[in-house]
């Protein structure tokens, strides 16, 4: 009697783990910012966002873009090409994201809730990365402070992430490409 409740209870244990790993993983749905996601059209931007403060037409990680600001804490990125976002960007202390993950979520609380995550080294930052399972060219970057490693911004991007993605990405790009706009410091 005593090797059945045992096994029962392996077997239970086992079953508790692997549906645990399976709901604790980053889906889809997690990857879109206030019913945004990678990909829409300015104007649904626009109609789930509203109306941004100001525009800038800019190179952003080796590609060329338009950013939408909002605030200081909330950026859209759209490629100049298509129109198209292709990231999003948040640092605000208010937003509640996917599964209720907020700023200040620690470690744990972010593998709870997206599972384990490739760690990323990128501009001086720490970054946990997720791959959206439906495009593998979306991503989920949460930005990690550095000495206590809690949640500081969110970032979704279909953009390169490294100098060897951007890379890539300029050698199949046609070579007659416009030049970026120049700065105009007022006429002087």
């Amino acid at each position: 009697m005593d090797k059945i409740i045992r096994k029962v209870s392996a077997v239970s244990f086992l079953i508790f783990i692997v549906m645990t790993s399976i709901s604790f993983a980053a889906s889809p749905a997690d990857f879109s910012f206030k019913g945004l996601s990678l990909g829409d059209s300015v104007a649904q931007m626009q109609e789930k966002l509203g109306e941004p403060d100001f525009d800038t037409e800019m190179y952003h990680r080796g590609v060329p873009v338009i950013r939408y600001t909002y605030s200081a804490d909330q950026k859209i990125y759209v490629s100049a090409a298509d129109k198209k976002v292709v990231e999003i960007f948040c640092k605000s202390k208010h937003y509640v994201g996917p599964k209720g993950v907020t700023y200040g979520a620690t470690r744990a609380g972010i593998t709870d809730a997206f599972g384990t995550a490739e760690h990323k080294q990128l501009d001086g930052s720490i970054y946990y990365v997720f791959t959206n399972p439906s495009n593998k060219k979306a991503k989920m970057l949460l930005e990690l402070e550095t000495e206590k490693y809690y949640l500081l911004s969110w970032t979704y991007t279909t953009l390169p992430l490294d100098a060897e993605e951007i890379l890539d990405i300029q050698d199949d790009e046609p070579v007659d490409r416009k030049p970026a706009p120049k700065f105009n410091y007022g006429g002087l």
